[in-house]
């Protein structure tokens, strides 16, 4: 569940990692102490974050608590700081992305998350979700959601800079739910064995879900039909993706049977150029291959005129599914 770090350069960070740990943990205790402002916006809000950097399956986990939500009969708003937002643009790539999926979906993002919750609840929000929260204290939430890559949960166990964490592991104590997220290929042993690290790391049994995000069928653009996953399968294909993992797209490209005859990565929140599309574009004329994106670069590739087709991903659970009472509140 970890990489033991034998790297010097890692090795020799080590240090400003503890210091990371520790300045995290500090600022978590004052706030537990009540030494710093928390504000309650005075609805259920549900925090979906994560321990690590990079990319654990939070959008898509946002995105399944916005639809049971809406499904329920709430008004869902989500909350982000923004991260990677281009200038002048209201959403970044998964607030774009959210947009996209669900148009009905209320959204603001600000680095000030609390000004930001006040102006969801007067677009009319009445159940707020926190993207990537876990460590924003200063606004109130009535659960915390923990999503885990259950294959490296804890990436080599150390902070940053020498590892991936945010803050000690021990930060688990705060969550009230766990997703176990891109658990298939784990057995019923293994899935088992990260439940229990969670209950020591939280210091108590909480709610635990393995889940996997799947793909769930195919966009074809500039036409917007919608096609079968089988419809793909075996297809010869380029790779097109901005996103933090994208060995992840790879990975799923390959459990699909695609011929993947050229792979273009680029780096998280990556602005498409022109050439930058033109490239991939001709690559895939060259090799007679479709041009394939993530669900999450899909709307930066709205502005030009490339034929294209986008694999959009859902959340599924492996098993057991949490009641809406436990996420909804």
């Amino acid at each position: 569940m970890t990489e033991q770090g034998g790297n010097p350069l890692r090795q020799a960070l080590w240090p400003l990692s503890l210091c990371y740990g520790a300045v995290a943990a500090l600022r978590n205790w004052l706030f537990d102490a009540r030494l710093r402002k928390v504000h309650d916006l005075g609805v259920p809000v549900v925090s979906v974050g994560n321990l690590t950097v990079g990319g654990t399956g939070k959008t898509p986990t946002v995105a399944w608590l916005c639809q049971l939500a809406h499904s329920l009969g709430r008004r869902p708003g989500v909350l982000a700081r923004g991260y990677g937002r281009a200038p002048g643009e209201a959403l970044n790539d998964e607030g774009a992305m959210l947009q996209q999926r669900l148009p009905w979906l209320l959204q603001e993002q600000d680095p000030d998350r609390v000004a930001a919750g006040q102006r969801l609840l007067k677009k009319g929000a009445d159940f707020v979700v926190l993207d990537d929260g876990f460590q924003h204290r200063r606004l109130h939430r009535n659960l915390d959601l923990v999503c885990l890559d259950a294959h490296q949960p804890f990436g080599n166990g150390q902070c940053l800079p020498s590892g991936e964490l945010r803050e000690f592991r021990s930060g688990l104590r705060r969550a009230g739910i766990v997703f176990l997220t891109r658990a298939s290929g784990l057995d019923e042993e293994q899935i088992l064995a990260r439940r229990q690290r969670v209950f020591e790391l939280a210091g108590r049994e909480i709610p635990v879900y393995a889940c996997a995000h799947g793909p769930s069928d195919v966009l074809a653009q500039p036409t917007g039909e919608v096609l079968a996953l089988a419809s793909l399968r075996g297809q010869r294909v380029v790779l097109l993706s901005a996103i933090a993992r994208p060995q992840s797209f790879r990975r799923t490209a390959d459990e699909l049977d695609l011929q993947v005859a050229a792979e273009f990565r680029h780096r998280d929140h990556h602005r498409f150029t022109p050439a930058d599309l033109n490239t991939a574009a001709a690559a895939a004329r060259q090799h007679q291959a479709l041009l394939l994106c993530t669900e999450k670069d899909a709307p930066k590739l709205a502005a030009f005129a490339v034929p294209h087709h986008v694999l959009r991903i859902d959340l599924r659970f492996l098993g057991d599914a949490p009641r809406p009472a436990e996420v909804l509140l």
